[in-house]
């Protein structure tokens, strides 16, 4: 794998092809914001204001040694799905992982609970209930175990 990072040592490109990598990083702008002098018709400086510009990241001279060759093993997904050089992934978030979960909940576990309550108002005996709840619950723990908890 080809790939270039920041200083936090996250990918901002990642690619098996280099020159698809090379091509694309030449593309990359980031944005830049300059101060400007303001100048009346006489020449005296009145002011200032800030000007934003979106810059290229990379030119023909500086991209190449920015790409470097990454091992699989060198590379590790962060708890975000964002991919990072191996050993500088951050430790797990629990709000983005509270709402995560919640969104599995949302999609995953209500629907099951719905089907579970259409049941009991229909027929309060159905043996398919007690199937529905053993399912609602190991899908619970199969949530907590995907989105876990930093310790």
């Amino acid at each position: 794998m080809f790939g270039i990072i920041d200083e936090s040592k996250k990918f901002i490109l990642l690619d098996s092809d280099h020159d698809k990598l090379r091509a694309t990083a030449l593309m990359l702008a980031k944005e830049e914001t300059v101060v400007v002098e303001d100048f009346d018709e006489e020449g005296n400086r009145i002011g200032e204001h800030s000007e934003t510009y979106y810059v290229p990241m990379f030119d023909e001279d500086t991209v190449d040694e920015a790409i470097a060759k990454y091992a699989d093993s060198d590379i590790e997904t962060a708890y975000n799905g964002e991919k990072y050089l191996k050993g500088f992934a951050p430790a797990i978030d629990n709000e983005y992982q509270s709402a995560q979960r919640e969104k599995a909940y949302v999609a995953e576990v209500d629907p099951i609970t719905a089907h579970i309550q259409r049941l009991r108002d229909d027929d309060p005996e159905s043996p398919e209930i007690a199937e529905l709840i053993a399912e609602r619950t190991a899908k619970c723990e199969e949530i907590k175990a995907r989105y876990p908890y930093a310790e």
